[in-house]
């Protein structure tokens, strides 16, 4: 046991030795390790990744429970130009005739959108092929609710959306303003 004891001393001298306080007479050499031993030992702060888009959460629900009451929660929605949109579409109504999406448009083509998904039907979602759509939700159900992600136009100004379920776009459309 004595043996291991003595034989570790030297280690153990060693190891304190270059531990020792900072003298006067301390050469750069030394100094300029110590520095670099505290620069290479500090955490690493990474910058902010500029290419990845901030996520601008909008949310609309479909109200009401007959043809006649029938209408989204706001007719305006607002979003910043070319930005990348998380919609959360909330169906309120409780009856099966209920059944809504919204569709958003290019300006001015929102009731030729729903015409269209009209007779699209109910195999593809209502949902008609168009180069007036920008993007457009899935049905939801009562009581369902849907989220969407997509990018909004990058030109600024006014555009649409819409309800393109048969019967529904005379009463649930609306605006969307891109800023």
């Amino acid at each position: 046991m004595k043996k291991l004891i003595f034989g570790m001393l030297p280690l153990i001298v060693a190891l304190w030795s270059c531990n020792t306080p900072e003298t006067e007479g301390e050469s750069e050499t030394v100094k300029t390790m110590m520095d670099t031993a505290t620069a290479a030992s500090a955490p690493v702060v990474e910058d902010k990744d500029t290419t990845k888009q901030e996520v601008q959460e909008l949310e609309l629900h479909a109200l009401g429970n007959t043809l006649e009451e029938i209408r989204y929660s706001t007719d305006t929605l607002e979003t910043k130009a070319g930005a990348f949109v998380k919609l959360t579409f909330v169906n309120e109504g409780i009856d099966m005739p209920m059944v809504h999406n919204v569709v958003f448009t290019v300006p001015g083509k929102y009731k030729q959108v729903a015409l269209a998904g009209a007779r699209v039907g109910a195999s593809g979602n209502y949902m008609p092929e168009s180069e007036a759509v920008i993007a457009g939700s899935p049905m939801a159900l009562p009581g369902q609710t849907v989220e969407m992600e997509f990018t909004a136009p990058t030109k600024p100004g006014l555009y649409d959306f819409v309800c393109t379920y048969p019967g529904h776009w005379q009463k649930m459309n609306g605006v969307l303003v891109v800023k």
